[in-house]
């Protein structure tokens, strides 16, 4: 085919391989817009069906227009993804802009060059399946799954190790870290979280979803529960004040839920109110729109010692002079610091002077190793 020779070269091209570079970004969990010309009014280089490609931190491959109509597409496709509808974008010589915002679904922009043609172009945003991380082998859990696959959400179950058993497509909590790390960042930046194991595993599951992924935590827990939660965190783990802000509890829009799937609902409709604040017009245009390719997301460096394993694994503490707490009953034994009776084999233990002390939960544990002496006294 004979180049057309109003088309400007350089760094416009065509993209004859579009859909094997949109199945490879779906692979990579990378967003991006397919611009589209659906038609125009000579004198316009661009022609009905010419296409560009626009990633998301503006980066632009193909052919839509001349430099004018080129800047004008890219400004508006980075304005379509972030409100994640499609938009159609009329480019009109002298006409009144429309505002600027994420959510329009069509925009007319005035052309200001020499050209006196006119073009529309079609903008379609692709956005990866957002991954819904739900923690808890607890009906609420499940009823959370269920509903955000009809939502058409990726969902990682996540289980205890010893739970995976009951649900073999469930992910171990032991290797949620590992396989959140292995994500390209593109995935990573839109991962959210419920955790909802009703405190068997909680502390243990926020401190890997903190560590390898950016976003907020939910946790579902009375405000009472989650300033234990975040107290543990803060002994036992090198967070600060600003990861544990990200900690989001109670989860959930407060609508009167009760049962599983009411509450379900009301998480949510919560993860949907947050993922339209962040992508809506709130923010200026410029705060919005990269000016320039952004540099490639770094890695996550290697993580501390994990809870799991200064929680669910501790060596043997220093030893002292104090007598072991007596068991309540045969195969049970009495948390020391609450006096809850806690069934054997327990989840959570610690070991000192040769005696091997059981616990309701990671926080009652975490203030026994605090100050132990304090405990075994009394």
């Amino acid at each position: 085919m004979t180049p057309d020779p109003q088309r400007p070269t350089g760094d416009t091209e065509f993209i004859p391989d579009l859909p094997e570079r949109l199945a490879c970004l779906a692979r990579e969990g990378a967003s991006a817009v397919v611009a589209t010309v659906v038609s125009r009014r000579a004198p316009v280089s661009a022609q009905v069906g010419d296409k560009a490609l626009i990633h998301a931190d503006g980066r632009m491959e193909g052919f839509v227009g001349g430099a004018c109509s080129r800047e004008i597409v890219r400004r508006q496709a980075l304005l379509a993804l972030q409100g994640g509808q499609a938009r159609l974008v009329r480019i009109v010589p002298g006409a009144a802009p429309d505002a600027e915002h994420a959510f329009a679904e069509r925009v007319t922009v005035p052309m200001n060059c020499a050209s006196e043609g006119e073009s529309e172009v079609f903008l379609e945003p692709l956005l990866p399946p957002r991954l819904l991380i739900v923690v808890g082998h607890t009906p609420v859990a499940r009823a959370i799954s269920a509903h955000a696959g009809l939502m058409g959400d990726r969902v990682w179950r996540v289980l205890d190790d010893d739970e995976v058993a009951d649900e073999p497509d469930a992910v171990p909590l032991g290797t949620l870290t590992a396989r959140l790390s292995a994500l390209p960042a593109a995935q990573r930046a839109r991962v959210r979280s419920v955790v909802a194991s009703q405190g068997h595993y909680d502390e243990t599951a926020i401190e890997a979803l903190l560590r390898a992924q950016p976003n907020p935590v939910g946790l579902l827990a009375s405000p009472k529960r989650a300033a234990n939660v975040r107290e543990t965190l803060a002994m036992l783990s090198s967070f600060g004040e600003a990861d544990l802000g990200r900690i989001r509890a109670p989860v959930g829009l407060n609508v009167g839920a009760r049962t599983p799937h009411e509450v379900a609902l009301s998480v949510l409709a919560e993860l949907v109110q947050l993922d339209r604040q962040a992508s809506g017009p709130t923010r200026s245009v410029s705060e919005q729109l990269p000016a320039v390719p952004a540099a490639p997301t770094a890695e996550p460096s290697p993580a501390p010692p994990t809870l799991l394993a200064q929680v669910m694994d501790l060596p043997a503490l220093t030893v002292l002079n104090a007598a072991p707490t007596a068991p309540a009953e045969a195969g049970s034994a009495v948390d020391p610091v609450c006096g809850m009776t806690v069934t054997l084999p327990a989840r959570h233990t610690a070991e000192l002077d040769g005696q091997t002390y059981a616990f309701c939960c990671p926080h009652c544990k975490a203030r026994f190793l605090k100050d132990p002496a304090r405990y075994l006294t009394a």
